[in-house]
């Protein structure tokens, strides 16, 4: 298994040719987001094999969908050029510490920085770093 430190996030650093991006579901362990729904062998199996699949902290069903909601912004803007989609990326880096700023009519206010497609407090627990090439 690889770690955070020396794998996925050093990973995600070296990578100085590219335009990129790390988002990390914090404190999920290293199967959370795996296929939905989990194999149905591991469901009559209650010592390890469905948790291989599941995670105490994180939903797969909700990871998955945050999940997409990031491929979808990140090829929509760098394979089909919708500059749109940069909104969805470009956001402060720990979701937590965005503030919802959103008035009766919907609409941001001036201090709203919550994440773009993300309820009030939907953004805690994930982070978005990202680096661009030659950092």
């Amino acid at each position: 298994m690889s770690g955070y430190e020396t794998g996925t996030k050093a990973i995600f650093t070296a990578a100085t040719n590219a335009d990129r991006y790390l988002l990390t579901f914090v404190d999920a362990g290293h199967n959370a987001g795996a296929p939905i729904p989990a194999p149905a062998e591991t469901y009559p199996n209650t010592s390890t094999a469905f948790s291989h699949y599941a995670d105490p902290v994180w939903d797969t069903v909700r990871m998955n969908n945050v999940l997409d909601h990031f491929a979808s912004a990140y090829f929509g803007l760098y394979l089909k050029g919708e500059d749109d989609k940069r909104a969805y990326l470009d956001l402060i880096p720990v979701g937590k510490d965005g503030v919802y700023a959103v008035g009766a009519d919907g609409k941001p206010g001036p201090t709203h920085t919550y994440w773009k497609g993300f309820k009030q407090r939907t953004a805690v627990g994930l982070t978005l770093q990202h680096m661009s090439p030659g950092r």
